[in-house]
């Protein structure tokens, strides 16, 4: 009987490389989240008057960042060798950096740089690199506010799919992004209280806090009109493309 290991180390090979990406860009998805997630758990210190922000920047805030993923997930931190990675982390640490003088700024009561805002900026720091990654936090065309944000056809269908059967990820290795050969994948984000801040009902709105209920407003902090989520709601989520530049 003859058996050609030749293509079965092939074969392996492939394997071992997909299983490879599948897992780098899980966790770049995971990594940003959990940015996400320290920001928001940080608005006090951000919106401060005089306090010690310096958690807020360079290896200190990436340290934190480090923090939030271990507390997040229950796993160690992944290594931060990869190029991809290393691109990401520098990048949060521009991104806020570029932020120092609004963080410090006291005239400012409200510094508006909630997780969303954070997001949008890394992101567009990203794409500006040339790394061929792509992030983004997108959800459904009816829930967008920022329409740069809007989702794409494919994140559109890919949405849908996680709906209809409660996957908890997706991911596509034989995608196209820009007519090139792109690894796609999305991990809807369950929505949260502290979506509902912003996002959910008047009486989740913290300026209604102490009000009399016929004093209440439907617009949050950010000046937009509340859309009345609930913690059933889709939440979106995180959408990464790695591709070919």
């Amino acid at each position: 009987m003859f058996i050609n290991f030749s293509n079965t180390y092939a074969s392996d090979h492939q394997g071992s490389i997909n299983a490879d990406k599948s897992l780098l860009i899980s966790e770049i998805a995971e990594i940003y989240q959990a940015s996400m997630t320290y920001i928001f758990k940080n608005q006090t210190l951000i919106n401060q008057k005089g306090s010690d922000k310096s958690g807020l920047f360079g290896k200190s805030f990436l340290l934190n960042i480090k923090k939030a993923y271990r507390t997040k997930f229950n796993k160690p931190f992944p290594s931060d060798e990869h190029i991809l990675v290393k691109a990401l982390l520098r990048v949060m640490i521009e991104v806020m950096e570029s932020n120092r003088t609004l963080f410090y700024d006291d005239d400012i009561q409200f510094k508006g740089f909630i997780p969303a805002i954070f997001a949008f900026q890394l992101s567009e720091k990203l794409s500006k690199k040339g790394l061929g990654l792509k992030i983004k936090f997108t959800s459904t065309p009816d829930m967008i506010r920022n329409q740069l944000n809007h989702p794409d056809l494919w994140e559109v269908e890919t949405m849908k799919k996680i709906q209809e059967s409660a996957l908890p990820r997706y991911y596509d290795d034989k995608a196209k992004y820009l007519n090139k050969t792109a690894q796609r994948y999305f991990l809807p984000v369950k929505m949260q209280t502290f979506c509902l801040y912003c996002h959910g009902k008047p009486e989740n709105n913290p300026l209604n806090k102490n009000r009399n209920k016929l004093q209440w407003t439907n617009i949050d902090k950010t000046g937009f009109p509340m859309e009345n989520w609930t913690l059933k709601d889709f939440g979106g989520g995180i959408s990464i493309i790695i591709y070919d530049k």
